[in-house]
């Protein structure tokens, strides 16, 4: 990836901040691994996204999407009925996915009681590679740290009994604790330790508030990582009610983790989750390789937005409908337009950068003086297509443009071409 040397540079691609990799971010970044995957959870928090559930054809149709975009695990529609989630990955398995499926669940809950190895038999016999077991009890213990009829033993206790009962199946056992972050640390690092030690693949740190900051993020995911060891993989998921999840993927990267749950256009409850295509450009841009197709991001997007019937604001980061489009000339700089200096060319997600004109080049605010009231831009253009206008002829090319600028209702500007074609036929007018 690096090219003369600087890592944060990638001619055609992206331009990153270089303090990424000096002396003391080297340091403080440790732990983070070189690679990381994604496990996808589109399914399973799209149900959970209040009035927006697919059917049956836009879920398989997702999956396949997702299995061709690189993601590394994808979770079932939790919701769905158990005849429906089965069904579901029996017919992934004659499309030939490759990607493992997750069946998320069972309840775990301390201490032990009833039929909780039917509750784990139900899940594993739903056919998926993966199970993820939630270990889960009243709040109140959580708040007290167990200092009230639950203890952290009787905690333990559950989790090695349930794991080991697990383990006589073979299936790939990635427990999570409903709420991780909500308690002190030392008491997470405890229970996900005795997970680590009673032998699953994996354990799923949650920050189900959505309000973690990367440094507070950084410090428990660091810590966790100490807990499990290095054999045991790392998955962390974050809600965005604040903001602030994909901020946190990457602390959790830099933490130790190696799974990052997310969300096609970060879909999910409340806030929703870490975006998929926001995380997998960041994390590749800053040297963490992810093994996502980054030019398929795009449609994948557009597919998801669309069979779920979501609206975007137009600025939504890689697949806002303005995210690759800049008044005039922009932040470009250079010889080549993927040297976009918003940091990341919008070919490498699939889309092409676009100038355009609208209403800050038509009413005079694109100055190149502070002293002029003059659309300037407008004239260099002209000069650009080889035109010497008149000022009655700058006057009309003006007055067409805002109109039509005007009467776009659907994007309130205009292409470059369409600016050129107003600018030819007002010449041609007069023999031009």
């Amino acid at each position: 990836m690096a090219q003369n040397n600087k890592p944060w540079y990638e001619a055609g691609k992206w331009l990153v901040n270089p303090s990424y990799w000096d002396d003391d971010v080297l340091k403080e970044r440790a732990a983070a691994p070189k690679s990381i995957k994604f496990i996808d959870c589109t399914l399973s928090e799209g149900d959970d996204c209040v009035g927006h559930q697919l059917n049956w054809n836009t879920r398989l149709g997702l999956i396949e999407r997702l299995d061709a975009i690189g993601v590394g695990e994808i979770t079932m529609p939790s919701h769905a009925t158990y005849s429906e989630e089965r069904d579901m990955i029996k017919a992934c398995r004659r499309m030939g996915i490759r990607t493992r499926l997750v069946a998320k669940g069972p309840g775990v809950t301390p201490p032990l009681k009833g039929d909780w190895k039917g509750a784990i038999d139900r899940h594993i016999d739903l056919g998926a590679e993966v199970i993820s077991p939630i270990f889960k009890w009243d709040y109140e213990h959580t708040l007290s740290d167990f200092a009230g009829s639950l203890s952290k033993q009787q905690v333990v206790d559950s989790i090695n009994e349930s794991i080991a009962y697990m383990k006589q199946r073979e299936v790939r056992i990635i427990p999570w604790i409903v709420d991780a972050m909500r308690g002190p640390v030392e008491t997470s690092c405890l229970f996900f330790k005795a997970m680590a030690e009673a032998g699953v693949d994996g354990v799923y740190v949650v920050d189900s508030r959505g309000n973690s900051t990367p440094l507070a993020t950084r410090s428990f995911i660091r810590k966790i990582r100490q807990a499990i060891g290095p054999k045991c993989d790392l998955y962390v998921q974050h809600h965005n009610d604040l903001g602030v999840a994909t901020a946190n993927a990457m602390a959790d990267v830099e933490g130790g983790a190696n799974w990052i749950d997310c969300s096609v256009i970060g879909i999910g409850d409340r806030g929703g989750c870490v975006a998929l295509e926001e995380a997998a450009a960041l994390f590749e841009m800053y040297g963490i390789s992810t093994g996502i197709k980054l030019d398929g991001l795009y449609e994948l997007c557009r597919y998801v937005q669309k069979a779920y019937g979501i609206q975007l604001p137009p600025w939504k980061p890689i697949v806002g409908k303005n995210w690759n489009k800049e008044e005039g000339v922009g932040h470009l700089e250079g010889s080549d337009e993927a040297e976009a200096t918003i940091g990341i060319a919008p070919k490498v997600i699939g889309r092409e950068f676009e100038a355009v004109i609208g209403g800050k080049i038509l009413f005079g605010r694109e100055r190149s003086s502070a002293h002029s009231d003059d659309p300037l831009f407008v004239r260099s253009m002209l000069k650009k297509f080889g035109m010497e206008a008149t000022e009655e002829q700058f006057q009309r090319i003006l007055l067409r443009s805002r109109a039509a600028v005007a009467s776009n209702y659907d994007d309130h500007y205009i292409t470059f071409k369409d600016f050129e074609a107003i600018c030819r036929g007002v010449m041609l007018e007069n023999g031009e």
